[in-house]
Protein backbone atom coordinates (compact mmCIF):
# COMPACT_ATOMS: atom_id res chain seq x y z
CA UNK A 1 0.00 0.00 0.00
CA UNK A 2 0.87 3.80 -0.81
CA UNK A 3 0.06 6.58 0.60
CA UNK A 4 1.42 8.87 -2.23
CA UNK A 5 -0.58 6.60 -4.48
CA UNK A 6 -3.85 6.96 -2.61
CA UNK A 7 -2.89 10.67 -2.71
CA UNK A 8 -2.82 10.74 -6.18
CA UNK A 9 -5.65 8.40 -6.88
CA UNK A 10 -7.80 10.73 -4.79
CA UNK A 11 -6.82 13.56 -6.22
CA UNK A 12 -7.64 12.38 -10.24
CA UNK A 13 -10.91 11.09 -8.48
CA UNK A 14 -11.99 15.08 -7.32
CA UNK A 15 -11.08 16.22 -10.77
CA UNK A 16 -12.80 13.91 -12.56
CA UNK A 17 -16.06 14.41 -10.62
CA UNK A 18 -15.84 18.07 -10.78
CA UNK A 19 -15.30 17.23 -14.84
CA UNK A 20 -17.90 15.30 -15.07
CA UNK A 21 -20.44 17.42 -12.82
CA UNK A 22 -19.82 20.27 -15.24
CA UNK A 23 -20.23 18.27 -18.50
CA UNK A 24 -23.35 16.87 -17.11
CA UNK A 25 -24.66 20.81 -16.35
CA UNK A 26 -24.06 21.34 -19.41
CA UNK A 27 -26.04 18.42 -20.60
CA UNK A 28 -29.01 19.10 -18.94
CA UNK A 29 -29.17 22.43 -20.60
CA UNK A 30 -28.45 21.37 -23.71
CA UNK A 31 -29.10 17.97 -24.35
CA UNK A 32 -26.40 17.46 -26.92
CA UNK A 33 -25.41 13.46 -27.00
CA UNK A 34 -21.64 13.92 -26.89
CA UNK A 35 -22.07 15.77 -23.88
CA UNK A 36 -23.98 12.98 -22.65
CA UNK A 37 -21.32 10.29 -23.50
CA UNK A 38 -18.41 12.53 -22.14
CA UNK A 39 -19.96 12.85 -18.87
CA UNK A 40 -20.46 8.85 -18.65
CA UNK A 41 -17.16 8.50 -19.30
CA UNK A 42 -15.63 10.66 -16.88
CA UNK A 43 -17.72 9.65 -14.22
CA UNK A 44 -16.41 6.11 -14.83
CA UNK A 45 -12.63 7.70 -14.64
CA UNK A 46 -14.18 8.79 -11.28
CA UNK A 47 -15.11 5.26 -10.19
CA UNK A 48 -12.00 3.53 -11.65
CA UNK A 49 -9.83 6.37 -10.26
CA UNK A 50 -11.76 6.23 -6.26
CA UNK A 51 -11.09 2.22 -6.83
CA UNK A 52 -7.16 2.78 -6.88
CA UNK A 53 -7.85 4.77 -4.19
CA UNK A 54 -9.57 1.80 -1.95
CA UNK A 55 -6.77 -0.53 -3.15
CA UNK A 56 -4.34 1.84 -2.61
CA UNK A 57 -5.01 2.73 1.20
CA UNK A 58 -7.10 -1.11 2.37
CA UNK A 59 -5.64 -3.52 -0.24
CA UNK A 60 -7.45 -5.23 -3.31
CA UNK A 61 -9.77 -6.98 -2.72
CA UNK A 62 -12.16 -9.36 -5.33
CA UNK A 63 -15.04 -7.14 -5.42
CA UNK A 64 -13.17 -3.62 -5.37
CA UNK A 65 -10.94 -5.28 -8.83
CA UNK A 66 -13.68 -6.25 -10.35
CA UNK A 67 -15.61 -2.71 -10.30
CA UNK A 68 -12.02 -1.47 -11.47
CA UNK A 69 -11.59 -3.53 -14.12
CA UNK A 70 -15.16 -3.50 -15.32
CA UNK A 71 -14.96 0.74 -15.54
CA UNK A 72 -11.28 1.36 -16.65
CA UNK A 73 -11.64 -1.09 -19.58
CA UNK A 74 -14.44 0.35 -21.20
CA UNK A 75 -14.42 3.92 -20.44
CA UNK A 76 -11.68 5.63 -23.24
CA UNK A 77 -14.28 3.96 -25.62
CA UNK A 78 -17.51 6.04 -24.09
CA UNK A 79 -15.26 8.93 -23.92
CA UNK A 80 -14.55 8.31 -27.72
CA UNK A 81 -18.11 8.06 -28.11
CA UNK A 82 -18.71 11.65 -27.55
CA UNK A 83 -15.72 12.36 -30.22
CA UNK A 84 -17.44 10.67 -32.44
CA UNK A 85 -20.75 12.13 -32.10
CA UNK A 86 -19.09 15.79 -33.06
CA UNK A 87 -17.87 14.25 -36.20
CA UNK A 88 -21.03 12.80 -37.13
CA UNK A 89 -24.46 11.96 -35.56
CA UNK A 90 -24.05 8.54 -37.43
CA UNK A 91 -20.83 7.69 -36.22
CA UNK A 92 -21.89 8.59 -33.02
CA UNK A 93 -25.09 6.28 -32.84
CA UNK A 94 -22.84 3.66 -34.78
CA UNK A 95 -19.77 3.45 -32.15
CA UNK A 96 -22.38 3.94 -29.52
CA UNK A 97 -24.07 -0.02 -30.72
CA UNK A 98 -20.58 -1.20 -31.01
CA UNK A 99 -19.44 -0.62 -27.46
CA UNK A 100 -22.85 -1.81 -26.06
CA UNK A 101 -22.99 -4.94 -27.78
CA UNK A 102 -18.73 -5.60 -26.82
CA UNK A 103 -19.67 -4.18 -23.37
CA UNK A 104 -22.49 -6.82 -22.74
CA UNK A 105 -19.60 -9.55 -23.29
CA UNK A 106 -17.27 -8.21 -21.21
CA UNK A 107 -19.51 -7.71 -18.29
CA UNK A 108 -20.52 -11.36 -18.14
CA UNK A 109 -17.17 -12.56 -18.62
CA UNK A 110 -16.58 -10.16 -15.65
CA UNK A 111 -19.16 -11.40 -13.24
CA UNK A 112 -18.02 -14.97 -14.11
CA UNK A 113 -14.58 -14.44 -14.06
CA UNK A 114 -12.11 -15.94 -11.52
CA UNK A 115 -9.74 -13.81 -10.06
CA UNK A 116 -6.23 -14.76 -9.50
CA UNK A 117 -5.72 -13.29 -5.74
CA UNK A 118 -1.83 -13.87 -6.08
CA UNK A 119 -1.71 -11.06 -8.38
CA UNK A 120 -4.21 -8.94 -6.31
CA UNK A 121 -0.87 -8.62 -3.91
CA UNK A 122 1.18 -6.48 -6.56
CA UNK A 123 0.35 -2.60 -6.16
CA UNK A 124 -1.29 -2.54 -9.39
CA UNK A 125 -2.42 -5.83 -10.77
CA UNK A 126 -2.01 -3.78 -14.72
CA UNK A 127 -3.73 -5.07 -17.60
CA UNK A 128 -6.19 -7.41 -15.98
CA UNK A 129 -3.34 -9.65 -15.10
CA UNK A 130 -5.51 -11.05 -12.20
CA UNK A 131 -8.01 -12.26 -14.71
CA UNK A 132 -8.04 -14.84 -17.53
CA UNK A 133 -7.52 -14.38 -20.90
CA UNK A 134 -11.41 -14.78 -22.37
CA UNK A 135 -11.56 -11.52 -20.11
CA UNK A 136 -8.37 -9.48 -21.04
CA UNK A 137 -9.32 -9.76 -24.82
CA UNK A 138 -12.11 -7.64 -24.31
CA UNK A 139 -9.71 -4.54 -23.34
CA UNK A 140 -8.28 -3.82 -26.62
CA UNK A 141 -11.89 -3.61 -27.94
CA UNK A 142 -12.26 -0.63 -26.15
CA UNK A 143 -9.24 1.47 -25.73
CA UNK A 144 -7.74 1.03 -29.40
CA UNK A 145 -11.16 2.40 -31.15
CA UNK A 146 -11.70 4.74 -28.42
CA UNK A 147 -8.47 6.80 -28.34
CA UNK A 148 -8.46 6.84 -32.46
CA UNK A 149 -11.87 8.58 -31.89
CA UNK A 150 -10.42 10.54 -28.59
CA UNK A 151 -7.35 11.91 -29.74
CA UNK A 152 -7.68 11.50 -33.62
CA UNK A 153 -10.90 13.82 -33.24
CA UNK A 154 -8.96 15.97 -30.75
CA UNK A 155 -5.80 16.74 -33.45
CA UNK A 156 -8.02 17.36 -36.62
CA UNK A 157 -10.36 19.90 -34.71
CA UNK A 158 -6.91 21.56 -34.12
CA UNK A 159 -5.65 21.55 -37.25
CA UNK A 160 -8.65 22.80 -38.52
CA UNK A 161 -9.23 25.78 -35.72
CA UNK A 162 -6.08 25.88 -34.74
CA UNK A 163 -8.62 26.31 -30.84
CA UNK A 164 -5.77 25.13 -28.34
CA UNK A 165 -8.11 23.51 -26.40
CA UNK A 166 -8.55 20.75 -28.52
CA UNK A 167 -5.05 20.12 -28.11
CA UNK A 168 -4.80 20.16 -24.31
CA UNK A 169 -7.90 17.61 -24.38
CA UNK A 170 -5.80 15.27 -27.09
CA UNK A 171 -2.51 15.87 -25.35
CA UNK A 172 -4.27 14.74 -21.76
CA UNK A 173 -5.68 11.85 -23.44
CA UNK A 174 -2.58 11.02 -25.18
CA UNK A 175 -1.31 11.09 -21.28
CA UNK A 176 -3.60 8.18 -19.62
CA UNK A 177 -2.58 6.41 -22.63
CA UNK A 178 0.98 6.26 -22.10
CA UNK A 179 0.58 6.13 -18.45
CA UNK A 180 -1.25 2.62 -19.18
CA UNK A 181 1.00 1.27 -21.47
CA UNK A 182 3.99 1.91 -19.35
CA UNK A 183 2.67 0.34 -16.09
CA UNK A 184 1.89 -2.72 -18.74
CA UNK A 185 5.83 -2.85 -18.25
CA UNK A 186 6.34 -3.04 -14.76
CA UNK A 187 6.44 0.98 -14.05
CA UNK A 188 3.40 0.69 -11.93
CA UNK A 189 3.36 4.40 -10.67
CA UNK A 190 3.07 5.42 -14.46
CA UNK A 191 -0.36 4.46 -14.31
CA UNK A 192 -1.04 6.98 -11.37
CA UNK A 193 0.73 10.04 -12.86
CA UNK A 194 -0.95 9.38 -16.20
CA UNK A 195 -4.45 8.81 -14.90
CA UNK A 196 -4.22 12.34 -12.49
CA UNK A 197 -2.00 14.37 -14.92
CA UNK A 198 -3.88 13.32 -18.36
CA UNK A 199 -7.39 13.99 -16.76
CA UNK A 200 -5.86 17.22 -15.30
CA UNK A 201 -4.66 18.27 -18.92
CA UNK A 202 -7.92 17.37 -20.04
CA UNK A 203 -9.90 19.11 -17.69
CA UNK A 204 -8.05 22.67 -18.59
CA UNK A 205 -8.57 21.99 -22.15
CA UNK A 206 -12.49 21.81 -21.23
CA UNK A 207 -11.89 24.83 -19.10
CA UNK A 208 -10.10 26.71 -21.73
CA UNK A 209 -12.94 26.10 -24.08
CA UNK A 210 -15.68 27.26 -21.81
CA UNK A 211 -13.36 30.66 -21.70
CA UNK A 212 -13.70 31.10 -25.31
CA UNK A 213 -17.43 30.64 -25.83
CA UNK A 214 -17.78 33.26 -23.19
CA UNK A 215 -15.92 35.67 -25.20
CA UNK A 216 -17.57 34.37 -28.99
CA UNK A 217 -21.01 35.21 -27.41
CA UNK A 218 -22.20 38.02 -28.22
CA UNK A 219 -23.16 40.23 -25.71
CA UNK A 220 -26.95 40.78 -25.04
CA UNK A 221 -28.48 43.67 -27.00
CA UNK A 222 -29.29 46.60 -24.80
CA UNK A 223 -33.04 47.65 -24.66
CA UNK A 224 -33.56 51.40 -25.59
CA UNK A 225 -34.40 53.61 -22.05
Amino acid sequence: MSLEGAAISLGATAISVAFASLVFAQWMGRHRPYQLAWSIGLGLYAIAAFTQFLAEAYGWSVPVYKVYYLVAAPLVAVLGIGSAFLVHRRAGIGFTLYTVVIFAGFAAAVAGATVNTDALTSSIPVAGTALPDNVRIFSPLFTVPGSIALIGVAAYSYWRSRLVFNLWIGIGALIVAIGGSLARYNIPWALYIGVLVGIAVMFEGFLRSQDLAKVARPAPAQTPS
